[in-house]
């Protein structure tokens, strides 16, 4: 009974603490959009809020509610006390939440890995200079323009029809902005996101996924002709006819907004495509080390409030 009564504890108190910081996030987050900084850095931002609930649910479940309640709990078997309808209700909501988080990523691979199987039937590897860092694959049938696949072993797959009406410098164009994808792991974290459910992230979703395909963009351009080679890009299989939606886990090409994607690339300018500080992380470090100093002086006193607010949830 303990054991079951400290699991109970801890996901009323995991449900909680991920449904308030998931309607803090949906509520705050567009105060992102006002942030004058290049799209990677946005596209980063997004995404860390997005996971912001999920991972601070975890993280403090099992750094302070567990312990807590495995180190102030009294175990004696004289003691008799009842957990309220409440406690168990969101206990049962903590579980529910988790198999549904887990079911839609069962979901989404199962579906993706059916589709691109498809996709790469008769697929064979396409000869072009800037696929060298990157499996890409020139496949026939309805298949999307040019599209990211796979999560552990991502691939580029090409239509027929992409080859055909590409120019070469367009097509590599195309090709370094789908391989700016690759090296962020964008399909990754699309799988993340489906893990984590909660009604009205679709708006951050949709926010990051504009700002990550701005931000391949900026990656894939170095020059004023590779901006103008993939806008024409862009253009040219914006106009093709829409074949079979792609599935969850894909980046496609022709995707976000065309219109204002094609814009910002004709507006390219070598002021805009400036590099960032790399050493910026290095500012973390003291802030990092003194939050670690705080925790840990502060550890034990946390430990009782927080066991402390777990036998008020229960009462």
């Amino acid at each position: 009974m303990f054991a079951l009564r400290g699991i109970a504890v801890s996901l009323t108190f995991f449900v909680l603490l991920y449904c308030g910081l998931s309607a803090l996030v949906a509520f705050a987050w567009h105060s992102v959009k006002v942030l004058r900084a290049r799209e990677r850095s946005i596209a980063r931002t997004l995404f860390s809020l997005r996971i912001l609930p999920i991972a601070a649910s975890v993280v403090i479940t099992l750094a302070f509610v567990v312990p807590s309640f495995q180190m102030l709990e009294p175990r004696s078997m004289d003691i008799d006390e009842g957990m309220g309808a409440i406690p168990f209700a969101l206990g049962i909501c903590a579980l529910v939440l988790i198999v549904w988080g887990c079911f839609r990523v069962i979901v989404a691979q199962t579906k993706t890995t059916s589709v691109v199987a498809r996709w790469l039937d008769r697929a064979h590897p396409l000869n072009v200079d800037a696929a060298a860092q990157m499996v890409t694959l020139r496949a026939t049938g309805d298949i999307p323009p040019l599209t990211l696949v796979g999560v552990r072993r991502p691939r580029v797959l090409v239509s027929e029809s992409t080859v055909a009406l590409l120019s070469r410098d367009e097509l590599r164009i195309a090709l370094k902005h789908e391989f700016a994808h690759m090296k962020s792991r964008d399909n990754l974290k699309k799988l993340v996101f489906r893990c984590c459910p909660f009604p009205g992230m679709a708006t951050l979703e949709s926010a990051w996924s504009q700002a990550a395909e701005l931000a391949a963009d900026d990656a894939a351009v170095s020059s004023l002709d590779d901006a103008v080679d993939l806008a024409a890009a862009l253009v040219k299989l914006s106009r093709l006819v829409p074949v079979e939606a792609a599935p969850v886990c894909t980046v496609g090409f022709v995707t976000g907004s065309i219109g204002a994607r094609v814009a910002r690339l004709l507006a390219w300018n070598e002021r805009c495509q400036s590099q960032p500080h790399r050493g910026r992380l290095w500012y973390l470090i003291p802030a990092a080390l003194a939050a670690l100093s705080c925790v840990c002086v502060t550890y034990g006193p946390a430990l009782v409030l927080t066991h402390e607010m777990t036998e008020w949830l229960v009462r």
